[in-house]
């Protein structure tokens, strides 16, 4: 355990030699643990784990798995697979040999990773899919839901992780939205139930205010003729409050809410291209300015003064083309 001591702080006499001492021991003990043949092979045990379990050619080969344990787990629900118990012995057993290949996979990326494993949320989310995996096997209601270990192959592709990425990012303004569609969705089921409650219908549809939402969920993917024209048939301007509420709902809220997801994954995409285009290549340009504005300066002596202002204005005007060159890049970019 290293010693901290004040460097102001007056030493008595002796006090050096026992520093020495105490450091010198410090550094014997940190050489032993270095050279430590155990400590030695199992750092290289983790750097193997970590060179094939990340090589490229691995993660293919999971992605494949994942895919094809998804397809099987689909093909299982077939009656020629279930009501042949040869067959589903098969498809379990094949089930449980991906089940310990993911297993050995993700043992691989703890022993590479170590405690650091969990600050990767994507390794933590395949260690909570496996780890359930196993822990439900012997359940047969849980074992449906098997099916969600092909939500690992999020965490193999790029494009995946950036639109989750994308969602979670736009959480504080769909929850702005949601609260807005929830506010609508009460006023209209109020009103809903109070217009059209005593209605004689095919069902009770706005008999109550928790039907009356339940029908409106309903309308708002667009399956509302039937019912509009049974409460027209009794009511003939019937038509109107839900023309109101399918043009709010269906065509305002939801595009808004499609306009704010399309601007959070424009975003990501163009991130890498948005920050080196306005400020990299800027600060790039303006150093560059400033170089040539050192040497400039250095040279004074056989330059005149009309000679140093033309520089001056001809690197800020290569700054300026350049800087609006790369704006309407990133502008084209997120128009597209």
């Amino acid at each position: 355990m290293p010693i901290y001591s004040d460097p102001k702080a007056p030493t008595p006499e002796g006090s050096g030699e026992l520093d020495v001492t105490i450091h010198a021991s410090n550094s014997n003990v940190n050489s032993s643990i270095a050279n430590s043949p155990l400590l030695t092979k199992l750092n290289n045990l983790r750097l193997i784990c970590g060179e094939i379990v990340n090589d490229h050619n691995v993660q293919l080969g999971i992605i494949v798995l994942i895919v094809i344990n998804a397809i099987m787990m689909g093909v299982a629900t077939f009656d020629f697979v279930s009501e042949n118990p040869k067959v589903d012995n098969v498809f379990e057993k094949t089930d449980q040999a991906f089940l310990i290949i993911f297993t050995i996979e993700l043992g691989m990326q703890l022993i590479y990773h170590g405690w650091t494993f969990y600050k990767d949320g994507w390794l933590v989310f395949d260690f909570i899919i496996v780890v359930l995996s196993w822990s439900f096997a012997s359940l047969q209601i849980i074992r449906a839901f098997r099916i969600f270990r092909a939500l690992r192959i999020i965490t193999r592709i790029e494009t995946m992780r950036n639109l989750v990425a994308a969602l979670f990012d736009i959480m504080p303004r769909l929850g702005a939205i949601t609260a807005l569609l929830l506010l609508i969705f009460y006023i209209f089921a109020v009103l809903f139930t109070q217009l059209f409650g005593d209605l004689e219908l095919s069902a009770p549809f706005f008999s109550r205010l928790d039907y009356s939402l339940l029908t409106l969920f309903v309308m708002m993917t667009m399956e509302w003729a039937d019912v509009a024209r049974e409460c027209m048939d009794q009511i003939w301007w019937a038509w109107a409050p839900f023309i109101a509420f399918i043009m709010i709902t269906g065509f305002i809220v939801f595009n808004l809410i499609i306009a704010v997801v399309c601007d959070a994954v424009a975003v990501i995409e163009n991130k890498d291209d948005l920050e080196p285009d306005l400020f990299s290549g800027m600060f790039e340009n303006g150093s560059k300015a400033e170089g040539g504005e050192g040497d400039g300066e250095a040279g004074t002596q056989g330059r005149t003064q009309d000679q140093l202002e033309e520089t001056v204005v001809g690197s800020d005007e290569a700054l300026v083309d350049d800087l609006a060159q790369r704006i309407s890049f990133v502008l084209d970019s997120q128009r597209e």
